[in-house]
């Protein structure tokens, strides 16, 4: 059995979550959720998932084809003593035409909560932006992204 890391502060968390994106990590993945039946998940173009058991379904379809390779930019933090709220645009990249890929940017927001086994996400809700900023119609068709 995996010992449960504790994470002193949400940046913390943060990388760690986004590192096991990279790796494809399920079980590191779902090792930084809060223990809460209403954490939630929203990949871009994806549905809400409610409850841990969504999500990790989820997180294990996804790395089933590998890690997610994503680069984090403009990130933005508002903290207070048990919850730390992040917004960031994450550059997510995908099959692109031709067998190459391309940069998707996603607007992403994180939350953490404070808890006695350290800070663990809550929330992660991400969805396409375009170039302007506005929700991207159809820009990376209609798949789940991360």
């Amino acid at each position: 059995m995996r010992r449960a890391i504790v994470f002193a502060t949400a940046e913390a968390a943060e990388e760690a979550f986004y590192d096991a994106m990279q790796r494809g990590d399920a079980q590191g993945m779902m090792a930084l959720w809060a223990d809460d039946d209403d954490v939630a998940c929203v990949h871009p173009n994806g549905p809400r998932l409610v409850g841990i058991d969504a999500i990790r379904s989820a997180f294990e379809h996804i790395f089933a084809r590998g890690g997610v390779g994503v680069r984090l930019r403009d990130v933005r933090v508002h903290q207070g003593a048990v919850i730390a709220v992040h917004n960031l645009i994450e550059q997510v990249a995908v099959a692109g035409p031709g067998g190459g890929s391309q940069l998707i940017d996603c607007t992403a927001t994180n939350v953490y909560v404070k808890t006695a086994n350290g800070w663990r996400i809550v929330l992660h809700h991400a969805s396409p932006v375009s170039e302007g900023g506005a929700a991207a119609e159809g820009s990376a068709g209609s798949a789940v992204l991360h």
